[in-house]
């Protein structure tokens, strides 16, 4: 029973070591008007991105932009010297990968204006795809001259809560 015990312990030891989990948490203050946040690989059905942001009040039309591992895509924006604006023009806004963190369509993106005259947005997107793919998350605010000021909570997840072993490891960790 003791080597059973001793062995499961070590296992989770190491998975607690060796795999990266995807909670992400911080303050994003930059000069940059377009800023890399995550990369997750999301499983073909599972993959949930959650977020919750506020906004620092100079930004006018910022937007969450996902990119995936396509040769067009996240390889041709990063690295590069590549504006903003053409970063963002890369993306095809009809499928999500632009999300507009506005209070103007609030039901989009989960964007309120508070008494404290702050910004809040909370919500979340799925991924769905015809095999496991790698998404990379970046914010932009193409017009703004000041660069971005932003505080951030995101979760990525492959699996159902509760789902321990899948739940936050992105499917690289579990599928190697």
């Amino acid at each position: 029973m003791f080597s059973i015990l001793l062995f499961f312990f070590i296992i989770f030891k190491f998975l607690l070591i060796y795999s990266e989990t995807k909670i992400l948490q911080g303050h994003l203050v930059t000069r940059e008007n377009w800023a890399f946040l995550a990369r997750f690989c999301f499983l073909t059905e599972q993959g949930t991105f959650r977020y919750e942001f506020e906004l620092g009040g100079n930004e006018q039309n910022l937007k969450i932009l996902l990119y995936y591992d396509a040769p067009n895509q996240w390889p041709s924006v990063y690295p590069s010297n590549k504006t903003c604006m053409e970063k963002e023009a890369i993306l095809w806004d009809g499928i999500g990968q632009i999300v507009p963190l506005s209070t103007s369509i609030p039901e989009e993106s989960g964007c309120v204006q508070k008494e404290d005259a702050i910004i809040r947005c909370s919500n979340y997107r799925r991924f769905r795809s015809s095999r496991p793919r790698w998404w990379f998350i970046a914010l932009a605010d193409c017009s703004s001259k000041t660069g971005l000021n932003i505080s951030y909570w995101i979760s990525l997840t492959n699996a159902p809560h509760g789902y321990f072993w899948k739940e936050h490891f992105s499917a690289d960790e579990f599928c190697k």
